[in-house]
């Protein structure tokens, strides 16, 4: 089966879906299935394009040394290059990958049919503090294409009630296939720069649906009680607004922001206490996964997916309340036999979780969706 491949996601730092698509095209060609991704050039080492000019001494989470109108150009080269890959139609079924949804490509589809994987649909939520993260007419769009599309996965039943929501669609008309542990646990390579000796694990976004000033709030009586403790951020540099929020609940000096590549961040999940993720929405939470396959203790919440993903592998708390986190996150620094336990629930139920189970779920929807044709629900 010849797939076109929506390269859009690749131009994208290093993150969950940039891993994911990567990882779902590697496990594709692998099964002997003709993939074309039209990619001029990546924005992350997980996946390389036609000119494989990532700088792997620049550090995880950094895109390549070229100069920023250079990148610019071969984006704009990418985008033609999948314009002209669409209209030649030398393909059975198109898996898009947009993260914004943008919908361009039906202009140049001729009726074809595209899948599509719906990783989660509320990209904008009111938080505990009362903000928003901004996404304009997101969701729009996304109902918009997955009406169109010849077949939807969704990554947890979770996502899929939201997409139903969201849609008006009917529960049958979306498959779903859990994403698979992407991240080698195995592999491990210890982090550059001194790293402190006891510390709490933040992975991915610091945007208000990661809750991440909630946690710091939760946090900083705890920073008070335990000197020798921690956070340990992988991601960009703390901003300066977010060293003010930092300073302003009494955690200065508290807070250690690191890239990773992914043998570094096998090495700090086998190190921390324990993983805070006390996110107020996920479709899946990859996370929550790479943690427990790494034996890595979970503090978490029940929103979205994650109930569905950690099962009784995790520590739940409520995201809204501060002391919640506060007092979960005590009991894992001060109850080893706890640390212990959730360690060996989390081994177990990553096992539910296979790479290859994904990319065949994938692989049959795609070959339902060469069957059908683009159109409107």
């Amino acid at each position: 089966m010849r797939v076109l491949v929506d390269p859009q996601v690749f131009t994208y730092g290093r993150c969950g879906l940039v891993r994911y698509y990567s990882n779902l095209c590697s496990g594709l060609a692998a099964k002997g299935y003709r993939l074309e991704v039209p990619l001029v050039i990546s924005g992350s080492d997980f996946y390389r394009g036609w000119f494989g000019f990532w700088d792997r001494s620049a550090g995880a989470g950094r895109r390549h040394r070229l100069p920023r109108l250079l990148c610019r150009i071969m984006d704009f080269g990418t985008k033609r290059a999948y314009r002209r890959a669409l209209k030649l139609g030398n393909y059975d079924v198109l898996l898009i990958t947009s993260p914004g949804f943008e919908d361009d490509f039906l202009s140049n589809l001729g009726g074809r049919p595209f899948v599509m994987v719906v990783h989660d649909t509320m990209r904008a939520l009111a938080t505990v503090d009362g903000f928003e993260d901004p996404i304009g007419s997101t969701a729009d769009r996304l109902a918009y294409l997955a009406r169109r599309a010849a077949h939807l996965v969704c990554v947890s039943e979770s996502a899929k009630r939201d997409l139903v929501a969201l849609t008006g669609l009917r529960s049958e008309q979306i498959s779903v296939v859990h994403s698979g542990l992407m991240l080698d646990v195995d592999a491990e390579r210890p982090i550059a720069g001194e790293l402190p000796r006891r510390f709490l694990l933040f992975v991915g976004e610091r945007t208000g649906r990661k809750n991440f000033r909630g946690l710091l709030r939760g946090l900083a009586p705890l920073f008070a009680r335990h000197a020798e403790i921690k956070l340990v951020c992988i991601g960009g540099p703390l901003t300066r607004w977010e060293n003010d929020w930092v300073e302003s609940v009494g955690a200065a000096g508290r807070v250690v922001t690191a890239s990773a590549s992914d043998p570094e961040l096998s090495f700090l999940y086998r190190r921390a206490l324990c993983l805070l993720y006390p996110s107020l929405y996920e479709g899946f939470g990859l996370p929550v996964l790479e943690a427990m396959a790494s034996g890595c203790p979970i503090v978490t919440s029940r929103k979205g997916a994650i109930p569905e993903i950690a099962g009784d592998a995790a520590l739940y708390v409520d995201p809204a309340d501060a002391s919640s986190i506060g007092a979960a996150v005590a009991s894992i620094l001060e109850n080893s036999d706890l640390r212990n336990d959730l360690s060996a629930r989390g081994r177990r139920q990553a096992l539910r979780f296979p790479l290859d189970r994904m990319v065949d779920g994938i692989a049959k929807c795609l070959a339902e969706g060469a069957t059908g044709a683009t159109r409107a629900h």
